[in-house]
């Protein structure tokens, strides 16, 4: 059956002990590891992530009934999954999305690049610039080709496949851009 030792814990996590819930989240934390690294939650860091998952995981446990044939593991990580999902979906709704594309400017190295650089664009294009070739370098070469046309503003076509992509395509292709270079902002420059 299940294990009756994990059942005891539950049941006292679910009751309120601190010391069994602490135990139970450990034992599922690889879990949450590998889940965090599938999904990319904007604003979320690691504390927000371990807040969010506890949270979940002490719901779990008092929602949570033996006489299933679905384990505890199981259980929660539907849970976890569930929460998650409400999370993009709050962060991609319309009325959210001018939120997706701000930085606050309490981030240290943000703030210092003002001051010396004088402005948050000169500060942004020196850091882009000065990281250009290595974020350049993760695009497609569509994707390369829209950048460096967004970015220059020349309408020249310089290949015949490039030359037949509709504004669809260019228009999905400068998206694309755009999120990878946020990610990419975010995990090397922003740090």
């Amino acid at each position: 059956m299940y294990n009756e030792e994990l059942i005891q814990i539950i049941t006292a996590a679910a009751a309120g002990n601190s010391n069994a819930f602490e135990h139970l989240f450990y034992l599922y934390r690889p879990m949450l590891k590998k889940i965090q690294q599938q999904y990319y939650l904007y604003g979320l860091d690691e504390d927000d992530w371990d807040q969010e998952a506890r949270i979940v995981c002490f719901k779990a446990a008092r929602r949570y009934r033996t006489d299933t044939r679905l384990t505890f593991g199981r259980y929660y990580q539907r849970c976890l999954l569930c929460r998650i999902y409400t999370l993009i979906r709050h962060q991609n709704a319309k009325k959210r999305q001018i939120y997706q594309h701000t930085v606050s400017i309490e981030i240290d190295g943000i703030r210092q690049g003002i001051e010396t650089q004088g402005t948050m664009q000169s500060f942004n294009w020196s850091m882009i610039r000065a990281n250009a070739s290595d974020f350049i370098d993760q695009l497609s070469d569509l994707e390369k080709f829209v950048f460096c046309r967004q970015l220059t503003s020349s309408f020249e076509t310089n290949s015949s496949v490039m030359a037949n992509i509709t504004h669809e395509q260019e228009r999905n292709a400068l998206e694309r851009c755009r999120l990878k270079l946020k990610r990419y902002l975010a995990d090397h420059v922003l740090e």
